[in-house]
C-alpha cells in the first residue's frame, strides 16, 4: 500500500500520460501492418519503463534533497597531532561520517598549515586529489577526499587524512584546529610532544570563533587542558559542540 502511494504521488503523472499515448497508440496501430506495429509497440514499451524508471529515480532523490541539505551527517572526529623532535610532525583526522545522497563519490576537505612549507597530505582509506594551496594566509587550501567505491544512501565510513608537516624555519603555530559547520556527537583531540622536557606541565587552551571570521580573528576561551606528563600528551573530549564555530586546542611551542 506503502508503495502505491509513492508511486501515485510522484509519478502518477508519468504514468497517466503514458497511458493516454499508449491508448492512442492502439488505435493508430489497427491500421498499420503487424510487423511494424510490434516493433513500434515494443520501442514505445521500452520508452515508457525507462521514463517511469527515470520517475521513481527522480522522486526518491527529491525525498533525500528534502531530507537532508548536506551530502553527508559527521558522526565523529578523532585528530591527531604528533612531533618527536619540535620541528617534524603528523596531524591525522579520523572522521565517522554518514552518506546523505543516494550516492557519493567523493567529498572537499578544507585545511590550513601555518608552516612555510606545504604539508604532504596522505590518506590509509581514500584517495586525496586535486589538492589546492591558497597563497593568502586568510583563505583555506583544499582538496577532494575520492572514495573507493560510491557511498550509498544511509551508508558510514570512516575518512582519513594525514599530513605530514616540516616546520623547518620555526614559523608554525602551536595548535590544531577542525571547522564545524553542521552538528556532530563527539571531536577528541590528542597532542603527543615527546620532545618536550620531563619538567614541562603547562595546561592547553580549548577555544573556539565563529566560523565566518578570519583565520587570525579572535578566539573564546572554553577551557583548560591538563597536559599529561607521564605520556607526554593532551588528550580532549567535547562531546556535541555548538555548529557554526573552529575550534581549536592550542598549546604552548
Amino acid at each position: 500500500m506503502k508503495i502505491y502511494n509513492f508511486l501515485k504521488a510522484y509519478i502518477g503523472s508519468v504514468y497517466v500520460g503514458f497511458a493516454s499515448l499508449c491508448s492512442i497508440l492502439g488505435l493508430v496501430l489497427l491500421f498499420i501492418e503487424s510487423k511494424t506495429a510490434c516493433i513500434i509497440a515494443l520501442i514505445v514499451f521500452c520508452f515508457g519503463l525507462i521514463t517511469i524508471i527515470y520517475g521513481i529515480f527522480k522522486a526518491i532523490n527529491k525525498l533525500i534533497l528534502d531530507n537532508s541539505e548536506s551530502e553527508y551527517r559527521s558522526i565523529s572526529s578523532f585528530y591527531v597531532y604528533q612531533s618527536n623532535d619540535g620541528q617534524k610532525s603528523t596531524f591525522e583526522v579520523y572522521r565517522l561520517i554518514q552518506c546523505k545522497r543516494l550516492f557519493l563519490t567523493e567529498i572537499p576537505y578544507n585545511f590550513k598549515w601555518s608552516g612555510s612549507r606545504q604539508p604532504v597530505l596522505t590518506s590509509n582509506a581514500q584517495t586525496i586529489e586535486n589538492v589546492h594551496h591558497n597563497g593568502d594566509k586568510n583563505k583555506w587550501d583544499n582538496a577532494s577526499i575520492k572514495f573507493g567505491r560510491p557511498l550509498r544512501y544511509n551508508e558510514c565510513t570512516v575518512v582519513n587524512i594525514k599530513a605530514e608537516n616540516d616546520d623547518f624555519d620555526g614559523t608554525a603555530k602551536p595548535w590544531i584546529s577542525c571547522n564545524l559547520k553542521t552538528p556532530i556527537e563527539m571531536m577528541l583531540f590528542r597532542v603527543m610532544l615527546s620532545y618536550k622536557p620531563d619538567t614541562f606541565n603547562k595546561p592547553a587552551i580549548f577555544e573556539r570563533k565563529k566560523i565566518d571570521t578570519e583565520i587570525d580573528g579572535e578566539y573564546e576561551y572554553l577551557d583548560s587542558v591538563d597536559y599529561n606528563t607521564g605520556n607526554k600528551q593532551y588528550s580532549f573530549c567535547k562531546v556535541n559542540p555548538a555548529p557554526g564555530y573552529i575550534y581549536r586546542l592550542r598549546w604552548e611551542k
